[in-house]
């Protein structure tokens, strides 16, 4: 086998390699759009965690949860995010009972792939589109 045809074939399967490579590539990591769509997701995921917290802390101060959102915003020293931050619909906080509660926003993807590779907690997974997280307290007496 002469060097050329040996060298054409090397350039061959190393083209070959790399392509192979960048889709792959782009396969795993997505795209940039999908990227940005899950950096949202996890900064609506962070605001409602932080609303949750205040939910917790309200009902430490005042031994019930707040009755709305507007209760919950209207505490002294909390600047809660209220906004979703792509500019879609308001987060909600919605009482359902003396100890439970639910946090609700609009998602762009489904978090199924998230988990599958370990990176969200069980309890914030959700699907694309309109979803609420129903979050419960328990009394101090139980």
């Amino acid at each position: 086998m002469s060097q050329t045809t040996w060298g054409s074939r090397l350039l061959w399967a190393t083209g070959v390699f790399t392509a192979l490579a960048i889709a792959a590539g782009v396969w795993v990591i997505d795209s940039p759009a999908q990227q940005r769509l899950l950096r949202l997701d996890e900064s609506r995921l962070q605001d409602l965690r932080s609303l949750e917290q205040a939910a917790r802390s309200y009902r430490t101060a005042h031994e019930a949860l707040p009755p709305d959102m507007a209760r919950l915003r209207a505490t002294p020293g909390l600047d809660l995010p209220l906004h979703d931050p792509a500019g879609g619909p308001d987060y909600r906080y919605r009482l359902l009972d003396d100890s439970h509660f639910e946090l609700c926003a609009l998602f762009a993807t489904d978090s199924a792939r998230q988990r599958r590779f370990g990176g969200l907690e069980a309890d914030w997974a959700h699907p694309a589109g309109e979803h609420c997280f129903r979050r419960s307290i328990k009394n101090d007496e139980d």
